[in-house]
């Protein structure tokens, strides 16, 4: 019944103008979805935008990992990031902060209760003692955002990859409401807030104990006596920059511990998805697969490198979490952001990157149509941003938002816009040059290439 009411929803795609690629996304979402439920049914519908303000948000990572127990050991709490930025429409677009309350909570996931034992442990591991259902900072699975600067966000929200009925779903759902002054609501959205306790050490340590065998295991190698301080937070001795702790001096932090460690062990080291969420969440969704001038698919290791390569980087100075991937790697010094991590970095009118394009390791389009929902909501299609009028009442013209001038075709067009025509047809180019080709966000095609374009 399910596989028939995904083909319906294709063709009706299909027949409204949508790019095929979205139904091959569709159809990749569910052959990967090995048993957990990712399509969003209703929730992928094309909505008719009235308001004049729009909500835009993501989360700061893509996914988030969670140890599945905290008795004997813990590498990661429950603590995940949302981010919303909210736009009033015009000529031009303004970033709304003031007279708005955003607030979110958790869809179908109210409760921890039964779900974790990280309350039983927090005050052991963290020295905190948040009430249960709250998280490190204070937020919960429903509350108010908070405004910082240019954005609204909620930190450490202790969301669990376990709706209320105790389905697994490492792609839970936070439905952000924008509301004005007055209370009246103006404006809405759905944003994947990922999270999987798939962070999984039993492949190699043992289905049964596993946390006891690895503790054992370092006490042996190392000469510790991990097993007599149980719970046993691995960044109290090993830094990480993820969780803000120093760490022991002299110790290697926790990610060249565990990358170096693992590396060593050659042909029987452990592949990204043995330890990285994993064989069912599959973290690594984005759907845009020859990325840029290297032709480069964006997986693990052609973003981060090997075990060993990750290792060495530290090793040589990279700072662990603060230091990573670029943009710039794949798509050349013009989308570069400099210092700053593309999670951090803003681009067009203040934006963002990760509102136009997603979060790191979800990048749109998504294999999963939950990531999705967005951009059909806004555009009508899975892709990047980049309808102008979603934020400008009257179609700008002029560079588009990566400052390529309309003087031809805009930057890096033989790499990437040029091989999207040919692999999709002409009928792609209507995006941005109108849906006869004569103009629209560009200039028009029959200019340069004339009667040749009147064809598919």
């Amino acid at each position: 019944m399910k596989k028939i009411c995904i083909i319906l929803v294709v063709v009706l795609l299909v027949v409204s103008g949508s790019r095929l690629v979205f139904s091959e996304i569709m159809q990749k979402a569910y052959q990967d979805s090995a048993g957990v439920s990712i399509l969003g049914g209703g929730d992928i519908t094309t909505f008719t935008l009235s308001s004049k303000y729009r909500v835009i948000g993501w989360n700061d990572l893509g996914m988030h990992c969670i140890s599945p127990s905290f008795k004997e050991m813990a590498i990661l709490p429950p603590y995940n990031n949302l981010f919303v930025q909210v736009i009033k429409k015009g000529d031009p677009p303004q970033l709304a902060t003031g007279g708005i309350t955003v607030e979110y909570f958790i869809k179908k996931n109210t409760t921890v209760s039964g779900k974790t034992d990280f309350w039983q442990y927090v005050q052991q591991l963290f020295g905190a003692n948040p009430p249960e259902g709250v998280g490190l900072t204070g937020n919960g699975l429903s509350g108010t955002m908070q405004l910082v600067g240019d954005h609204f966000e909620a930190t450490g929200i202790p969301v669990l990859p376990y709706k209320d009925s105790m389905v697994w779903n490492p792609y839970q759902t936070a439905v952000v409401t924008v509301k004005n002054a007055s209370g009246k609501v103006i404006a809405t959205t759905k944003v994947v807030i990922p999270v999987s306790d798939e962070m999984n050490c039993a492949k190699c340590h043992g289905a049964a104990n596993t946390e006891i065998n690895i503790l054992t295991l370092h006490d042996t190698l190392s000469g510790t006596t991990l097993m007599s301080q149980r719970p046993v937070l691995c960044a109290s001795c090993h830094s990480s920059n993820a969780l803000g702790t120093a760490g022991t001096p002299g110790l290697k932090s926790l990610s060249e511990a565990m990358h170096g460690k693992h590396a060593s062990l050659g042909i029987f080291a452990p592949g990204c998805y043995d330890c990285h969420p994993g064989q069912n969440t599959r973290c690594n969704r984005s759907a845009i697969k020859g990325m840029g001038g290297t032709r480069k698919n964006p997986n693990c290791q052609n973003c981060h490198g090997t075990l060993q390569q990750v290792a060495e980087s530290i090793q040589q100075g990279r700072s662990p979490w603060l230091q990573e991937p670029t943009c710039a790697q794949c798509h050349g010094t013009s989308y570069s952001t400099g210092a700053v991590l593309y999670r951090n970095s803003k681009g067009h009118g203040g934006l963002y990157c990760a509102a136009c394009h997603n979060s790191p390791h979800s990048w749109y389009p998504s294999k999963n149509s939950l990531d999705n929902r967005q951009p059909m909501r806004l555009q009508g299609e899975a892709a990047p941003l980049h309808k102008c009028t979603i934020c400008h009442v009257t179609n700008p013209g002029g560079s588009n938002p990566h400052n390529a001038v309309f003087s031809g075709h805009p930057a890096g067009w033989y790499t990437g816009h040029r091989d999207y025509a040919e692999t999709r047809g002409v009928n792609s180019c209507k995006v941005c040059h109108g849906t006869d080709l004569t103009g629209g966000s560009g200039p028009s095609c029959y200019t340069c290439h004339g009667p040749v374009w009147l064809g598919d």
